[in-house]
């Protein structure tokens, strides 16, 4: 079978993926075992040297790491993650359900509210250039981009929370259906649920649609506005083509590369970057997990949030990539 040369380039990005994949959670494992003993994911400060001792054979610990790596892999692939310490000794493959949703609500705003809103302010703010939209959004992307995300939280908490438009710890009565609280909410018909469930967003969704707004009104801006100065374009519009159909055809397009670039990117950094918003806001999602995992030396949760972060990080890329064949059909050959 003759493959064409985009299907090529699919293959190997798809290649390329799972190596990276590979060596991501491989270094990672390594940090994570020269971190501390993990036999400690295993006992109590009161169990036995020989009980400890029978753990460590019967988990390899005893083995050079490449080893250790391996039969965990095997492990991972056979649906055993092991246990969490900080989290209770709770299997690792009933937590992920159950705090995943709750990072992936979140995630799911941010990125229907900010892409769009974000493509439609950069390419306002360049097409019209030293106007008061090009100053608003130059100044939305300074404060966006200089200002802590954590900080941007205890302000928005600090002026939301007292007026009740915030809630922290919320207790909702509707049955788990997606794990998402907005979503359970409106499948379950609970109209109180739902406002609850947004009050339990608002604070992070606001922080993290700030900085992720910014960010993208201010790279589409620069990638068009360096679009509109290159030689295509003044050969373009003096061949007497219209403003309009030079920018739509030609300078949005070729801006969006590094646009979708920084997208892929960013969709990795919403997973792993939410622990800092979660831990603000109290929302326990896979973030907060996170954060309590790296205090308590969680080794069987460390690894497991690493995989899942390395493979969306690793996947959204490949998409970018792909997505990069349609945009320029020359990246196809290359």
């Amino acid at each position: 079978m003759i493959l064409t040369p985009f299907q090529s380039y699919i293959l190997k990005r798809l290649l390329f993926t799972v190596i990276t994949v590979f060596i991501v959670v491989f270094t990672v494992f390594t940090i994570s075992r020269s971190a501390g003993d993990p036999v400690t994911a295993y006992v109590g400060q009161d169990t036995p040297p020989e009980i400890i001792e029978v753990i460590r054979e019967k988990y390899h610990l005893n083995d050079p790491i490449p080893v250790q790596f391996i039969y965990w892999l095997n492990g991972i692939l056979h649906g055993e993650w092991g246990r969490a310490q900080s989290r209770g000794r709770e299997p690792i493959v009933e937590l992920i359900p159950r705090y995943l949703p709750i990072t992936l609500e979140l995630n799911l705003y941010v990125l229907v509210l900010s892409l769009p809103l974000g493509y439609w302010l950069g390419t306002k703010a360049a097409t019209n250039k030293d106007t008061w939209i090009d100053h608003f959004s130059r100044l939305l992307a300074i404060i966006g981009q200089c200002v802590p995300e954590f900080f941007v939280g205890l302000l928005i908490l600090m002026f939301l929370y007292p007026q009740g438009l915030i809630v922290i710890n919320p207790q909702f009565t509707f049955q788990r259906i997606t794990g998402m609280p907005t979503i359970d909410a409106l499948l379950n018909g609970d109209l109180n649920g739902l406002v609850l469930a947004f009050k339990y967003l608002i604070g992070p969704l606001l922080t993290s649609f700030i900085s992720s707004l910014s960010m993208h009104t201010r790279l589409l801006r620069s990638s068009i506005l360096e679009e509109l100065s290159k030689d295509y374009i003044l050969t373009g519009r003096s061949k007497g083509l219209s403003k309009n159909y030079i920018e739509k055809r030609y300078a949005r397009r070729n801006a969006l590369i590094p646009f979708i670039t920084v997208v892929g990117f960013w969709m990795g950094h919403l997973i792993a970057g939410g622990a800092i918003i979660e831990v603000v806001f109290n929302r326990y999602g896979l973030g907060m997990v996170l954060a309590e995992a790296a205090k308590a030396t969680d080794h069987n949760a460390l690894q497991a949030y690493v995989l899942i972060y390395a493979i969306i990080l690793v996947v959204s890329n490949t998409i970018v990539d792909v997505i990069y064949g349609y945009l320029d059909p020359r990246i196809k050959t290359r």
